[in-house]
C-alpha cells in the first residue's frame, strides 16, 4: 500500500468516527428532548417571575438614577425573550403530541384533495424532519435563554449598584461561583474511563501516529 492509499484510509477512518460521533449526539439529543423541554420551561418561567417582580419594584422607585434606568431596560428586554423561549419549547412539545403533519394529511384526505400524498413526505421522513425541527428549536431556545439570563443578571446587578457597588460585585461573583460549582459537580459526576476505553484510545493514538509517520 502506497503513502496516498494509507493517507486516504486514515482519513476515511477519522471521518467515519466523526460521523458516528455526531450521529450518537443526535440520538442522545432526541432521547433527552422531553427532559430539556421541561427544564427549559422551568428556567424561562423562573426568569419571567424574577423580571416581573423586580420591574414592579423599580417602577415604584422611578428613574431616579442611571443605574435604575439600565436595570429597568435590561429586565424589560428580557421579558419578550422569555415569552419567545416558552413558545418555542411549547411548539416542540405540542407538535409532537398532536402530530400536526399526520393530522393535516388526514384532513386533506378526508376532504378528497387529489394526490395529497405527493405533498407530504413519507412517515420515516416526517420523523426525521420533526427531529430536525426539535434540534433547531432547542438550539435557538438555548441561545434565547443565555441572552435572557445575561440581561436578567445585568438588570439585577444595575439595581443593586444603585444601592452599593460592592453589592452588585457580590452578585456577579456569586453567579460566576455558582456556574463554576455546577460545572465542577457535573464533571465530577461523570463516570471514569474504563480500562477498555483507555486501551482503545491508546490503540487509536498509536495507529494515527503510525499513519502520520508513513505519510
Amino acid at each position: 500500500m502506497n503513502h496516498a492509499s494509507r493517507a486516504d484510509s486514515a482519513s476515511s477512518s477519522v471521518d467515519e468516527r466523526s460521523a458516528r460521533t455526531f450521529e450518537g449526539l443526535r440520538n442522545l439529543v432526541a432521547k433527552v428532548t422531553p427532559w430539556l423541554i421541561d427544564v427549559g420551561s422551568w428556567i424561562f418561567g423562573g426568569l419571567t417571575a424574577i423580571n416581573l417582580v423586580v420591574i414592579s419594584a423599580l417602577i415604584t422607585v422611578g428613574p431616579v438614577a442611571t443605574a435604575i434606568k439600565i436595570s429597568t431596560a435590561a429586565l424589560a428586554a428580557a421579558l419578550p425573550l422569555n415569552v419567545a423561549g416558552i413558545l418555542l419549547l411549547r411548539l416542540i412539545k405540542d407538535l409532537k403530541e398532536v402530530g400536526i403533519d399526520g393530522l393535516t394529511l388526514r384532513a386533506f384526505q378526508d376532504a378528497g384533495f387529489p394526490h395529497i400524498d405527493a405533498y407530504f413526505p413519507a412517515p420515516r421522513e416526517r420523523a426525521i424532519q420533526h427531529a430536525r425541527r426539535s434540534r433547531v428549536a432547542l438550539l435557538y431556545s438555548m441561545g434565547v435563554a443565555a441572552l435572557s439570563i445575561a440581561l436578567t443578571v445585568t438588570g439585577i446587578a444595575a439595581a443593586l449598584w444603585h444601592l452599593g457597588q460592592w453589592i452588585a460585585l457580590v452578585l456577579v461573583s456569586s453567579v460566576v461561583l455558582s456556574a463554576a460549582l455546577v460545572t465542577i459537580a457535573i464533571a465530577q459526576g461523570l463516570p471514569p474511563e474504563s480500562d477498555a476505553e483507555k486501551r482503545l484510545k491508546q490503540i487509536l493514538a498509536v495507529r494515527m501516529h503510525r499513519d502520520r509517520r508513513r505519510q
